[in-house]
């Protein structure tokens, strides 16, 4: 009996060792942080305070379980819950390999026939029906079709996240009632 209790009270110290890592960091003490992010120039704000554009290097914040967001043209790119530990912590260097999100331009022009052009690149051409444009980064893109009519058109489009945004290019030459 007396074996047993003692491997209790030996199993209890080891699970209490394994979960005192899992406490909490100390609330208010100075601490020093880095992120870092890809895309850099991200909007970084850490406990709902703004702290700049990304890369952040060395900056004095307080300590504390704090809320970590990243945004990027518009797009929460990372919302966590992080730990920061007072002092310069190895511990406090987030390096984030963030994305943004993906979308898509469906055009249609008029004349039919035209090439495609998005922000300068060729990118594709229409023959009478609607094309759509995959895996455009988030954010605003010039679209040009130059027509068979010698005529173009040109449109700034928004593009965002896991959309489709419809755009007409009308480069007829017509002008258009009111």
């Amino acid at each position: 009996m007396k074996k047993l209790y003692v491997f209790a009270l030996l199993v209890a110290f080891l699970f209490t060792a394994a979960v005192a890592d899992d406490d909490p960091p100390p609330r208010g003490k100075a601490a020093t942080i880095t992120i870092i992010t890809n895309p850099p120039n991200s909007d970084v704000f850490l406990g709902g305070e703004p702290l700049g554009k990304s890369p952040i290097e060395n900056m004095n914040v307080k300590s504390g379980r704090q809320t970590l967001v990243v945004i990027d043209q518009g797009y929460e790119l990372v919302n966590q819950r992080v730990n920061i530990w007072p002092g310069n912590d190895k511990r406090n260097v987030f390096d984030f390999g963030t994305k943004i999100p993906k979308g898509a331009i469906k055009v249609t022009t008029i004349p039919g026939k035209c090439l495609i052009y998005i922000d300068g690149d060729n990118a594709d051409k229409t023959d009478g029906a609607a094309l759509t444009i995959n895996n455009l980064d988030a954010g605003d893109h010039v679209i040009r079709a130059e027509c068979s009519n010698r005529k173009s058109a040109e449109a700034l489009v928004t593009v965002k996240g896991e959309e489709t945004v419809e755009v007409t290019l009308d480069a007829s030459g017509k002008k258009k009632k009111k």
